[in-house]
């Protein structure tokens, strides 16, 4: 927005000016006899202040001086309000670019537990939308800033910069030290390859989650400190066979998460001190409509469909069917 009013005051002084060239070059053609080429003349010399000598005589003319004056008043003022803008252009734009730098990188320096996806690409951009959706908090990063003008009006107002994610003090502006994940998905295997190890040795913790065009990369972004490895070609193939043989099963999951009246997802919610010890009955999950509680997880091991009066204990992660609203109330309830 601000570029195009910018460029729009150019296009008025621009205007502004070839209006005061035509005027003067008609003015001065007729106090001149017509001598148009000298009329010309006589007006880029006096709107560029310039002024050799008057090419058309005005001494016997008070008329033509102050029509002269004028001519070059106006010429002053319109030009100075052209540079002015050309300069604002360059200049005001390399301010704007860099408060707003340092805007978002105060502002990621106080988040916690975020997300953090490096690459905006189609890959990228389907992450970012789906962590918006689902009310997660997250930063968006890619080496070009020109990415950031193609995304939508929900991701334009999430937190993000430009720069190289295999750079260790840009990924340091991320605050990967206080992430929770990263999304690396870049469209260079290499590049992502870099990007894991250097935020594996930067912080033990995060989650790392890797695209990765060639399958065969697998072992060596496993031993770079991926936790896991996601292939689109393989997804994309495995998607392919369910449309064959299981239809309704791919047409459920599509309308679940796809259905913006009431946006259904499968999470994973993690208890805590407060509920350890506790039963299932006792999180009241039936107060939360649209919410179905799929299985529990411990040591590795899953329980489907669990009973009411099953124990949980600290670190038991629910596997729950919910909204995002849903999701955000039990996890600061029981999390």
């Amino acid at each position: 927005m601000w570029l195009i009013d910018v460029l729009g005051r150019i296009k008025l002084a621009g205007l502004l000016f070839l209006g005061i060239l035509l005027v003067g070059t008609v003015g001065f053609a007729y106090f001149s006899n017509w001598q148009w080429f000298d009329a010309f003349y006589m007006t880029t010399l006096t709107l560029t202040t310039i002024g050799f000598y008057e090419v058309i005589d005005l001494s016997e003319s008070p008329a033509g001086r102050i029509f002269t004056v004028f001519i070059a008043f106006g010429g002053v003022g319109v030009f100075t309000y052209f540079v002015s803008n050309v300069a604002a252009l360059f200049i005001e734009g390399d301010v704007r670019r860099s408060f707003y730098r340092r805007k978002m990188e105060k502002k990621i320096s106080k988040m916690t537990d975020h997300y953090i996806v490096c690459g905006l690409g189609r890959v990228g951009k389907t992450i970012a939308d789906e962590l918006a959706i689902t009310k997660r908090e997250v930063v968006l990063a890619d080496i070009n800033e020109e990415s950031f003008e193609f995304l939508s009006e929900e991701l334009m107002t999430l937190p993000k910069l430009a720069g190289d994610c295999t750079d260790e003090d840009f990924l340091e502006r991320l605050s990967i030290q206080h992430a929770k994940g990263i999304f690396i998905c870049t469209r260079e295997d290499n590049t992502n390859l870099v990007i894991c190890l250097t935020a594996r040795q930067m912080s033990s913790n995060i989650k790392i989650v890797v695209r990765s065009k060639d399958i065969h990369l697998t072992n060596k972004l496993k031993r770079a400190g991926a936790d896991n490895i996601i292939s689109p070609n393989h997804i994309g193939g495995i998607r392919m066979m369910s449309e064959m043989m299981h239809p309704s099963v791919t047409s459920f999951l599509d309308d679940m998460t796809r259905n913006m009246s009431i946006s259904m997802r499968i999470e994973e919610i993690t208890v805590g001190d407060k509920y350890s010890g506790k039963c299932i009955s006792d999180l009241n999950l039936e107060k939360y409509q649209n919410t179905l509680l799929l299985a529990v997880r411990e040591d590795g091991a899953y329980d489907y469909i669990p009973v009411a009066d099953r124990e949980l204990k600290k670190g038991s992660q629910l596997i729950v069917m919910t909204t995002p609203d849903n999701r955000q109330s039990i996890e600061e309830r029981i999390g």
